[in-house]
């Protein structure tokens, strides 16, 4: 027979699972809407005041989502619109697939470049000018 730390602890985990596939059901059903503490109080058997105390405990897992099942389907959707020649869409493919990234180069009033390659040493130095009193100028 399990201790009553333990019973307390399944309750409490089988709660918040109860919460957290209410909660994706809910959106499934209504197409994107939150759900209401109602709702979900609802769906689960569980009273409203258990909803309230535990829903800022749920953790949404991303490896864990319903909605990674959808994943095939948005990237088969995003090639399409990339191919009917959305920039977007073809921004997006580029980043999900090819793993592009924009550079940006920030520069100063004049025009100046602000920040320029460096090696590891040479940006310790730098660093030590701010950090070390010894070291400003």
């Amino acid at each position: 027979m399990a201790k009553n730390g333990e019973k307390i602890r399944a309750d409490y985990d089988r709660n918040l699972t109860a919460i957290r596939d209410a909660i994706y059901d809910y959106i499934i059903e209504t197409k994107g809407k939150a759900p209401s503490y109602t709702d979900i109080a609802e769906k689960t058997g569980l009273s409203y005041r258990t909803i309230e105390r535990r829903y800022k405990e749920i953790k949404f897992k991303p490896m864990d989502s319903y909605f990674r099942l959808l994943t095939p389907d948005i990237i088969v959707a995003i090639a399409n619109s990339a191919k009917k020649g959305s920039s977007a869409s073809q921004k997006l493919w580029m980043q999900i697939v090819e793993g592009w990234t924009e550079r940006h180069e920030l520069t100063g009033k004049d025009g100046e470049t602000l920040f320029q390659k460096m090696t590891d040493d040479e940006l310790l130095a730098r660093l030590d000018k701010f950090t070390k009193p010894e070291n400003k100028e």
